[in-house]
């Protein structure tokens, strides 16, 4: 959603709070489309001190659908997001002041939903697991080792002492 900053032009020592609908379907990461799954709008706070410049903040959680990265369950992953950004005020034009060179301000409109995004994408976990203990896929047959047990052998078995273990296993019988 864009939100009009010269509505706060005039405000100086004004706080205002503005309900806003983010309008993000799915968020891409690492290639990897995770689809929202909740409808959560956020209150942001704006405040213009002095007509100098314009505090941005507000916070909610947002919901997506990922995949446990072990066994490929579906998980919902709750992302906090927390918006705290000041806009300088200059000849009545908006420049973003932050130290990742990012500029969500477009013809005097805040883009709301990039800032959201790029907290999204700061906050999105590098491990997403369906619980602390999961044990996976079985590498041999694919089973969820979470739901069902299987007789696979799984050892790993270095190839460089695979002669010792046939030399072994033809002297036993």
């Amino acid at each position: 959603m864009k939100i009009d900053l010269s509505d706060f032009l005039e405000k100086e020592d004004e706080t205002i709070g503005r309900e806003t609908a983010i309008d993000i379907e799915a968020v891409t990461i690492g290639g990897v489309s995770y689809p929202r799954i909740d409808d959560e709008s956020i209150e942001l706070t704006f405040f213009n001190s002095e007509g100098k410049s314009l505090f941005v903040s507000g916070s909610t959680t947002l919901k997506f659908k990922a995949g446990c990265d072990r066994c490929l369950t579906d998980v919902d992953v709750e992302i906090p997001v927390s918006i705290s950004d000041e806009i300088v005020i200059r000849d009545d034009s908006f420049v973003m002041d932050n130290d990742e060179g990012l500029d969500y301000i477009d013809d005097d409109f805040l883009d709301t939903d990039g800032m959201i995004e790029a907290e999204v994408h700061l906050g999105w976990p590098s491990k997403i697991l369906c619980k602390d203990d999961c044990l996976g896929l079985c590498p041999v047959c694919g089973k969820n080792k979470n739901l069902e047990s299987c007789d696979c052998d799984t050892e790993v078995r270095d190839p460089r002492m695979m002669q010792f273990l046939d030399v072994f296993n033809s002297s036993k019988g």
